[in-house]
């Protein structure tokens, strides 16, 4: 059984009433349940449910989706797990070949469980492990988190670990493939880390996928060593603290994200639990994706020089691809998370309120970043603001980006959405062209036809041929989504088979949309956009080939046949109304 059959088998035999019921009192409405939602404060219920579909909706926080991503949710894990999980709960059997790859990442993670104990007691007990101590006293990182984040010391003589492994072969051989010993010229093994303080990263279920060693002698470098990337560990995906944090940051809707793992050590043991820190990494993609299913509260919360501040850049841009706008902390020049937190230890204030003053919006952010760079290089801080907001693909979110620009340069909104839509076709659409739609069209478009192909799929052939496949050229949700929609189609899948979360999250917002006042209407429109798209897409294409064959084309002959592309695209639009 492929994955994609695991989860179709998954979601007909698992009834999404059952598993929602378990976490939310719901009552049925009509056809519909309702409750109040999990993943928010409310006081009148606005989390639907329907059964026949096999999705809900919260129109309260807007979160939608099927049984899987309710489940991923819910429970704080990725899709891969929230698969085998759900497969086990109603009985699904796992195909053989996936359960080997999943006990294999099993047996890897209780190995280094079993390294992580080692080392753990090694700080405890070993004479030599004094510096370790004292270092950690010095941090002020107290017992009890020493014990909950089971800090570790590895010895100065590098054979240690790899003679405790000798004992079994097996967990020699993978601490080998880990990384975590390897052979010496003797024949013999040495440890990968020597006179180290061990941090063990865990994964959002718990597991033991890697480790950080911190350098004890100053003069060692590098100060920090990673235990290398594996089947289990990618540091690309793992944030440090996540396990312990999760439930802390589902509670509160809001997460702290740091770059250090005694940055996240001293907000923790200082009362921040809805906190995670990167592992020796920059944030990634897949890290704001993880985050996004868990909050969508952001606080960024780097170091206060100029290295903090440019990671600060790239993560607003990451989060705003996302469709959210985080806040962020400027802390004081040359002060950290964890030495500013230290600082605050003898007063008698929160460290939320403590932080208070340093953080603002993002565009507050920039704002200050960009005063000077803004009156001696205008056009260079433009071109870089719009390079950090240009993967904004939500429309709501693009439009205060626009407003915010034209404010901050003081040029005409026009000039900011074309900036930000070059070179890319996505689902906003330049004001000047937002007023040649119809009104129902004019600002969502994308998202008008995939709400209508949801509700009325029978009219699929229509639209194909007037033309949609042909004006789905770039990228954002409501494209992507009626790519894949359109292929399930083709291919006889229903759209509830399809095991992408973000889809299904697309597919249960729109479904619980209101309908269309009426269907003949909405259908006009949509046929009279594409045209027009399709109109404009070849304007702009000749507009290209004349930019790039500018001394060699016969412009008179260009400008003619864009006169005539004017004229059909009247044509045609008269003619669908």
């Amino acid at each position: 059984m492929s994955f994609e059959e695991l989860f179709s088998e998954i979601k007909a035999r698992l009834n999404i009433l059952d598993l929602v019921s378990q976490y939310v009192k719901l009552k049925r409405v009509g056809k519909n349940y309702v409750g109040l939602c999990p993943f928010h404060s409310e006081r009148t219920p606005s989390f639907t449910v329907s059964p026949d579909k096999g999705i809900f909706k919260c129109f309260g926080c807007g979160v939608a989706g099927d049984v899987v991503f309710f489940y991923m949710k819910i429970k704080g894990v990725d899709f891969k797990a929230a698969i085998f999980e759900l497969a086990e709960r109603c009985g699904v059997p796992v195909d053989e070949k996936l359960f080997v790859a999943k006990k294999k990442e099993k047996d890897l993670s209780e190995l280094n469980y079993k390294v992580a104990k080692f080392y753990h007691t090694q700080l405890q007990r070993s004479e030599e492990a004094d510096k370790a101590r004292m270092y950690l006293k010095e941090r002020g990182i107290s017992s009890e988190t020493i014990k909950e984040f089971m800090l570790g010391y590895a010895a100065s003589s590098g054979r240690v670990l790899s003679s405790l492994l000798r004992a079994e072969p097996k967990d020699l051989k993978q601490a080998e493939e880990l990384g975590l010993v390897k052979r010496a010229e003797d024949g013999g093994y040495v440890d990968l880390f020597r006179d180290r303080l061990i941090i063990p990263i865990f994964n959002e279920v718990g597991q033991c996928v890697g480790f950080a060693g911190r350098a004890l002698d100053p003069k060692v470098e590098p100060k920090y060593l990673n235990s290398m990337e594996s089947q289990i560990f990618k540091k690309s995906e793992i944030l440090y603290g996540l396990f312990h944090s999760k439930r802390h940051i589902k509670e509160k809707g809001k997460v702290y994200i740091v770059e250090g793992y005694f940055d996240f050590l001293t907000l923790w043991q200082r009362g921040i639990n809805n906190v995670v820190a990167t592992c020796g990494t920059a944030l990634t993609e897949k890290h704001t994706s993880k985050l996004k299913v868990l909050a969508e509260g952001i606080t960024l919360l780097f170091d206060g020089d100029k290295a903090g501040k440019k990671a600060t850049l790239r993560a607003i841009s990451l989060f705003v691809a996302h469709g959210i706008l985080p806040d962020c902390v400027l802390l004081p020049e040359g002060e950290d998370p964890d030495s500013f937190f230290r600082s605050q230890a003898g007063y008698e204030v929160s460290l939320d309120a403590a932080l208070a003053p340093f953080t603002m919006s993002a565009f507050d952010f920039i704002r200050r970043e960009y005063q000077e760079k803004i009156l001696l290089k205008p056009k260079n801080a433009f071109e870089e603001l719009v390079e950090i907001f240009k993967g904004c693909k939500d429309p709501f979110l693009k439009k205060r980006i626009v407003s915010f620009l034209a404010s901050l340069f003081d040029i005409p909104s026009q000039e900011v959405a074309k900036a930000l839509s070059s070179g890319i076709k996505e689902d906003f659409t330049p004001v000047s062209y937002q007023e040649s739609v119809e009104e129902g069209l004019c600002y969502q478009p994308y998202r008008v036809v995939a709400q209508y192909l949801v509700n009325y799929p029978q009219d699929v052939k229509i639209l194909l041929e007037a033309g949609l496949l042909e004006i789905l050229e770039g990228n954002g949700p409501y494209v992507d989504f009626l790519k894949t929609l359109l292929s399930a189609f083709d291919a006889g899948i229903s759209p509830q088979e399809i095991s992408d979360p973000f889809f299904q999250e697309i597919y249960s917002d729109l479904f619980f949309s209101p309908p269309f006042e009426d269907e003949k209407t909405a259908l006009k429109q949509i046929l009279n956009f594409i045209v027009k798209e399709k109109v404009r897409i070849s304007i702009e294409k000749i507009r290209k080939y004349l930019e790039t064959k500018a001394a060699s084309v016969d412009r008179d002959e260009v400008e003619q046949y864009l006169y005539q592309l004017k004229h059909t695209l009247k044509l045609k639009t008269c003619k669908t109304n």
